[in-house]
Formats: C-alpha cells, structure tokens, sequence
C-alpha cells in the first residue's frame, strides 16, 4: 500500500508539474544554447561541480537535456569548485568540513556518493532499526559500502532526542543536507544542532505551493500554505537555511524509479489518470547537481524550485506507450507548472539545463513569456 501511495503522490502531486509550452506561462530571458554558453566560457563547453578533482562538463544530448561528465582533457583550468570557492577544494575550506547528510535514502545516498566522490568526508543517517536491504526498490538507497573515503553510517532520528548524541559536533561540520520533510516542529533540534552550522540546505516539496487554480504558475514568489510542512520550513528559512523545492523525481529509465515504471505501477494499482493534468519531474541528477551548488556556495534564506521539466500527463502517456486515457476538464489542484528560472540562471553554471524525462524534448522549464500568450 505505501508504495502505491508514494506513485500516487509521483503522478499526482503538484510536485511533478509540468506541461507543453504553448501554454506555459513561465516567464525567462532569452533561451541559452549550447553555442552561446560556449562562446561564454571561451570556447569550451561549460563545466560543473568536479568529482576527485576531475574536470567535469556539461554535454548536451538529443532529448536528454544537459549531462555532467567526466573530462580529464581540461588540465590546467580550474575546476568549478575552485571559482566557486576561491581555489578551495570540497570538504577543504571551501566547504569548511565534512558533510552531513540527513537521511541517506534513495536521494540522499547518491548525493552522498557524489560528495565521496569528490573526496569530501561524509556521515549519513538512518532511522533507528531501519533495514536499509528490505526496503522496496523504489525507496531503497544505494550500497555507500566499500568506498574511499568511507561514509559513516548513524542512526538519527529527528523525534527522538536521545539520536541526537549520535551526530558528529555541529561546529566541525561544513553543511548540513536534510533531506526527509520537516513536519515535526524544528525548534528545539535547530537551537541545539542545525542553527550552529554554518550551511543548512534542506529539501523541500512543491506541494507547499498555495494554487488556487488549475494549471496555475508558481515560482519562489507564490505564497506557501500556512501550516504543516511549510511552516516548519518557514522556520528555518528564516533563521538562515535554505530550501530546495523539489518535483516529482525519477530516474535512469529501466530503475525503479523510471518514469514508466512509475506509470505502469500507478495505473496497475487502479490509479484514476486525467491527460490534461499539468506534470513536473525533475532527474536525480539534477537535484544532486542543485544540492551541490549549494553546498559549494551557500544561498542562505533562499528557496530555489528544483522542478525540471514541463509536460502534460498525455504526454507521458503517449511516451510510455501506455492505452490512451480521457482528457477530462483539469479540476486538480495539484495540476500546476513549476518554475526554475532562478536555479537556471542565478545557481548553475551557464548553458544547465534539466535532464529530459521523455525521448520527444519536453517544453523546456524556461519559456518566453511572449510566446505563451
């Protein structure tokens, strides 16, 4: 049943808006290229956050949005982190120490790889009597075993104070990444923990998002509902945290949290699907890359949606090859479109752009505004 749940909230919460430009509304500067964010970086295709020290740079793929790779052709210029951090390098004085990780599940744990990756000193944790090993695939985090350096697993549970103990000193870490919802009141754990260090970066749902209507627009500005989770995230936004707004997240397409295989899960359980409702989902990739950023530059009492791209729910439909299904009047509140705009043009490094989650290219998160009306 809690698997059906979590599909149902991938498909119909507003955490996954996303539809076809000719009626977005998402207002943008003019639309980057690949060519233009070349000319911008002398040349070169623009690069990203470096694991281990390596030169890493965006490549543009037919229907795949922007990819961070790998490129060891690069010596003698300045990885990302380095700009970022005048010469610093991760889990050096850049970040200021290690990173910890709050909730290493199927997001967390492959930030926390990444973070390895780059040689940055890392904790993880899990709930108390957790067995990370029977946990559906869907929510089951990947092995952090076996790597160098190591990441050290605790046992954390944010209800339950007596956990607190397990948790390295605050002051010796560089940021914090809480990644589960803040819908416990956070008081108590923000004056004795978070509040003492010096980067905070929670995630955050776009289903804090106040819509009134059908397919609305929403970006940073729009009001947040007044109780529950956005209340709790108030709290720490307001005492320096910041907040990345994150869609519907899926993944490589034959893992289990491939787009379809949500779909097929979704419809099999006897889920009601409407193709005009306005879907948003956003790659794993993408959120480690905006979780990276800022961690390597603190955006401190900012909120940032992390949405990806727009598409209609028959859209998916079509691409997954799925029967067709009734385009019925969008009456869902949930419908909405997310935007980016402030992840893609004050976060990323210019020329990022969302991993595509269909083969045909989604409309893009930045549409002009012009060509909406």
């Amino acid at each position: 049943m809690w698997l059906f749940l979590a599909i149902f909230a991938l498909l119909a919460d507003p955490a996954l808006a996303l539809m076809p430009s000719r009626r977005l509304r998402c207002s943008q500067p003019a639309t980057r290229t690949a060519s233009s964010a070349r000319m911008q970086s002398g040349g070169r295709s623009p690069r990203t956050a470096s694991p281990g020290g390596s030169y890493v740079k965006l490549v543009r793929k037919r229907g795949r949005g922007s990819r961070m790779v790998i490129d060891d052709a690069g010596a003698g210029e300045p990885p990302l982190h380095a700009i970022l951090n005048n010469g610093a390098t991760p889990g050096g004085d850049g970040i200021g120490g290690p990173v910890l990780v709050l909730g290493a599940g199927w997001v967390g744990s492959r930030l926390a790889e990444s973070l390895l990756e780059e040689g940055t000193s890392v904790f993880v944790t899990h709930r108390p009597r957790t067995e990370l090993d029977k946990k559906p695939p869907y929510f089951r985090p990947i092995s952090l075993d076996g790597r160098h350096p190591p990441a050290t697993r605790l046992a954390f549970e944010m209800s339950e104070p007596e956990s607190w103990a397990n948790l390295p000193p605050p002051e010796s870490l560089g940021a914090v990444v809480v990644t589960f919802a803040l819908s416990a009141a956070p008081e108590e754990f923000w004056e004795q923990y978070l509040g003492r260090v010096p980067n905070v970066v929670c995630y955050s749902s776009t289903s804090v998002y106040q819509v009134d209507k059908p397919g609305q627009v929403v970006d940073e500005q729009t009001p947040v509902k007044p109780a529950g989770r956005a209340a709790a995230e108030a709290y720490v936004l307001e005492r320096g945290a910041s907040l990345l707004t994150i869609s519907g997240i899926f993944g490589e397409r034959r893992s289990s949290r491939g787009i379809c295989t949500c779909l097929s899960t979704y419809t099999s359980a006897g889920g009601v699907l409407n193709g005009n409702k306005r879907v948003n989902m956003v790659h794993v990739d993408d959120i480690i890359a905006a979780s990276l950023a800022c961690i390597s530059s603190p955006r401190p009492r900012e909120r940032i949606n992390v949405a990806g791209h727009h598409f209609l729910l028959s859209q998916l439909i079509s691409h997954c090859k799925h029967p067709p299904v009734p385009d019925g009047p969008d009456t869902d509140l949930s419908s909405k479109c997310v935007c980016s705009e402030k992840l893609l043009t004050k976060v990323m490094p210019e020329g990022y752009d969302f991993v595509q989650p269909l083969e045909a290219p989604a409309a893009s998160p930045l549409t002009n505004a012009a060509a909406a009306a």
